[in-house]
């Protein structure tokens, strides 16, 4: 448990963290000239993904002197100019208050959708797993303990946070099976970020262009995990790196571990399962992404924002601020920009698919009302 000294330390890093990503977003419209550092803002009138644009200067901005062009003599003069035509060489960017402000009721349900989909996903692909690893489990209470995790999400550092209280509880729920249950919820979560390297390789390979940046690591970070998953589900291998004197580091009430790890590579085609789950749960999430892109009239592809949400969610996985906030908004914005969109929009999806999320999660809530509030749940995930 954290000193109450580390836990202010923490907070207060995370809230300068995320109040220092949200003074890079770029609220209003606005416009330079290329080469400029200076932005001017004021509305674009016209919907996003329109050929043409028009410009309407903000009362109180003056343009640069420096500013030669007939778009910002056409400002100076009459406080607005088209500058989103062909041949006009200003640099337009959409606030991300005008982005959202184009989104749908529809775009949401859609995005929410998409969430439950990935959601249902992800508790059939654990609950076939608790029992794969010896420690069966009723759909129900495998559901529950998901959205007891998830809830978690809102308050741990990073995506992931949540998967600690989820272990924690589930062992507490197999008293004689623990580390089976444990077994079950880091094997959730292995299966889970390898089949999203490799949808991240495979779809920024496909897309090309700016998004090889992006491809050559995921390709490395793919292929290392596949070698480490062979090694994990080959005997021989795990005998020929010395799992043996590692196990013996151990605590002994981990001793488990290695005869769930046992069923685990005694039952590829349940593996093959749990990893098909896992690519519609990534699908879903790719799904939910494309459904704001288009929502707010961005041209970006499938396999784009299904990259895009790849490396985002991997980036905000990190334990760094409570649900990967701030940290899921640069990653998603960064993202969109090499996908040849703007930073705005990215910052959208990245705003819609989180308020989605963060709607499922307190709705989520209620499965800590049974046996205890939250304060008593923690109490016991720490203990186990």
């Amino acid at each position: 448990m954290k000193s109450p000294g580390k836990r202010a330390l923490h907070i207060g890093l995370s809230t300068l963290l995320i109040g220092f990503v949200f003074t890079l977003i770029p609220w209003r419209d606005r416009v330079q000239a290329p080469g400029s550092e200076y932005w001017i803002t004021g509305s674009i009138l016209e919907p996003l993904g329109a050929e043409a644009s028009t410009f309407v200067m903000h009362q109180g901005e003056v343009l640069p002197e420096a500013w030669e062009s007939d778009w910002a003599d056409s400002i100076r003069t009459t406080g607005q100019a088209s500058v989103g035509a062909t041949g006009v060489d200003a640099v337009v960017e959409r606030g991300l208050i005008s982005v959202l402000q184009s989104l749908r009721m529809g775009t949401l349900l859609a995005v929410f959708a998409a969430a439950l989909g990935g959601l249902l996903c992800g508790i059939t692909r654990w609950w076939g797993l608790l029992k794969l690893c010896g420690a069966p489990t009723g759909f129900g209470t495998a559901t529950r303990l998901t959205l007891l995790g998830l809830f978690f999400n809102l308050v741990l550092p990073g995506l992931t946070g949540g998967d600690v209280i989820k272990a924690a509880v589930a062992a507490k729920e197999h008293p004689g099976r623990r580390p089976a249950a444990v077994m079950a919820v880091g094997l959730d979560r292995v299966l889970g970020l390898w089949v999203l390297l490799w949808i991240g390789a495979v779809s920024s390979l496909i897309v090309g262009g700016d998004l090889l940046v992006v491809a050559v690591p995921l390709s490395a970070l793919a292929g290392l995990s596949t070698a480490g998953l062979f090694v994990l589900c080959s005997p021989r291998l795990r005998a020929f790196f010395g799992s043996k004197r590692l196990i013996a580091y151990f605590p002994e009430s981990l001793n488990g571990v290695v005869d769930s790890l046992r069923n685990v590579t005694s039952s590829p085609a349940k593996i093959g399962i749990a990893i098909v789950l896992s690519l519609g749960n990534h699908l879903c999430v790719g799904l939910g992404v494309f459904a704001v892109a288009r929502g707010v009239g961005d041209a970006v592809g499938l396999l784009g924002c299904l990259t895009a949400s790849v490396v985002a969610n991997s980036i905000s996985a990190i334990p760094i601020a409570p649900g990967g906030w701030g940290v899921g908004e640069a990653a998603y914005a960064g993202m969109f920009k090499l996908l040849g969109s703007s930073e705005s929009v990215g910052y959208a999806v990245s705003l819609a698919t989180r308020l989605c999320m963060t709607l499922i999660s307190l709705l989520s809530g209620f499965a800590i009302w049974r046996g205890g509030g939250m304060s008593d749940w923690l109490k016991s995930a720490r203990a186990e």
